[in-house]
């Protein structure tokens, strides 16, 4: 799912800077120029995503939340903000998440 996203990704014109997540939620830090909406990044990756994974399991039992959070970050946040995407596993699992990432 994640390679499925990051190419998506790419092929919206977006810069996919990271994506991880764990079972039941992922993130993604993307750059999205200013032309583009959040509510149109959401769609045009939510539906497609859903429809692979489905495709891949041959079932229809997939689907994402209607819901999502969305989030400006500054550049000097960036690299910050990837490395606590990249060690989603570890947060979860020494219970080291931040809330105002996870909202």
């Amino acid at each position: 799912m994640h390679q499925f996203l990051w190419n998506k990704s790419l092929e919206l014109e977006l810069t996919p800077l990271m994506i991880n997540g764990m079972q039941d939620h992922i993130h993604l830090l993307l750059k999205i120029t200013s032309t583009i909406t959040i509510a149109s990044v959401v769609k045009n990756l939510k539906a497609p995503s859903s429809r692979f994974l489905n495709e891949l399991t041959q079932s229809d039992f997939f689907e994402w939340s209607r819901g999502y959070g969305a989030f400006t970050v500054s550049k000097k946040d960036v690299s910050f903000i990837a490395e606590y995407i990249r060690n989603q596993k570890t947060h979860h699992d020494k219970g080291t998440v931040n809330p105002e990432l996870e909202n």
